[in-house]
This record gives structure tokens, sequence and C-alpha cells, in this order.
């Protein structure tokens, strides 16, 4: 018995070579390496971006609580000192009772990240709630940029007016 040309190609067809399964699990594999990879830019990008939020949120706390200290002088001041490019420390009345409390420092190497320069710095609340420097001194639109261990994005927070910061994804 002989088989026709037509029933042979038929055959041959019916199921996937080794060199089909081959392909396609190359193609699966690089999709899902592009994926973890896109996922892990994300996240660096939102511990950024959460990082220069924090920050902010301290800037506005601590233009708060010197207005309602109505703080004329350096010591009833509360500031945020810029210690380094992975640590920060906080002077608020975190608990409310009109008396600034001990400073709480903040670190950033544990999330990778770091501050640019320079250093130390220090961002004082004057009794209208402006931003001003350990002397005194009025600052013109301060920012602090956040950016990964790697150099890879960058996040500012702007200080603004009075009672506000703007944050920039660059």
């Amino acid at each position: 018995m002989k088989i026709s040309a037509a029933n042979r190609s038929s055959a041959r067809d019916d199921g996937f070579t080794l060199v089909d399964l081959l392909i396609v699990m190359v193609i699966g594999a690089t999709v899902i390496s592009l994926f973890v990879a896109a996922m892990g830019t994300a996240q660096k990008s939102m511990v950024r971006a959460n990082a220069a939020q924090e920050f902010s949120s301290f800037v506005q706390q601590a233009r708060s609580d010197s207005k309602k200290l109505h703080a004329t002088a350096a010591p009833q001041m509360a500031q945020i000192l810029i210690l380094n490019e992975r640590y920060y420390a906080v002077t608020l009345d975190a608990n409310g009772d009109g008396v600034l409390d001990a400073p709480v420092v903040v670190a950033l190497e544990d999330r990778h990240l770091k501050m640019d320069g320079p250093f130390p710095r220090a961002f004082m609340f004057d009794w209208l709630g402006r931003t001003v420097d350990a002397s005194q001194k009025l600052l013109s639109s301060p920012e602090v940029s956040f950016s990964n261990a790697t150099g890879s994005g960058k996040t500012t927070v702007k200080f603004a007016d009075p009672g506000r910061t703007n944050i920039e994804q660059h």
C-alpha cells in the first residue's frame, strides 16, 4: 500500500516540531525579561517619588510649625538640615506641645537614593513660613533633588510660595 503525497503532508502538519517549541520558548522568555526589567525601573521611580513626597511633607509641617510658634529667632524655627547625600535631619514640633522636639534623622541609603549638594545645607522657616538659611536670609526658590544611586532618574522638590512645594519628575 502506497501513501499518497497528500497524506504525507497532512501527517507532518498534525503536531509541533521541536524547532517550533524552541522558538515559542525564546519569544516567551524575551517578553518576560522585558517585563521584569520594566517593573524594576518603575519600582525605582516609585521609591524616589515616595522619598520626595515624604521630604515635601516634612517641609510643609516645618513651615506650619514655625508659623504656629511665631518663630522669629533661629532656635524657635522648625528646620530641615541636609547632612550629606544620604541623610537629613528634621526638627519639628511633632507632638504639638509648642516646643521643637529633638531632630529626627531620615536615611535614604536603605532606599538606594541620594540627594544633591552642597552639604550641609539648612532650610529654616520663619514666622511667615518663608524659607530662610541659618543666618536668616531669605532663600529664593530653593530646591532639593533626589536620584537613584545608579544616577538613573531624578525627582526635584521645589519650595514655592510659603505653604507650597512642587514635585517634578525628570
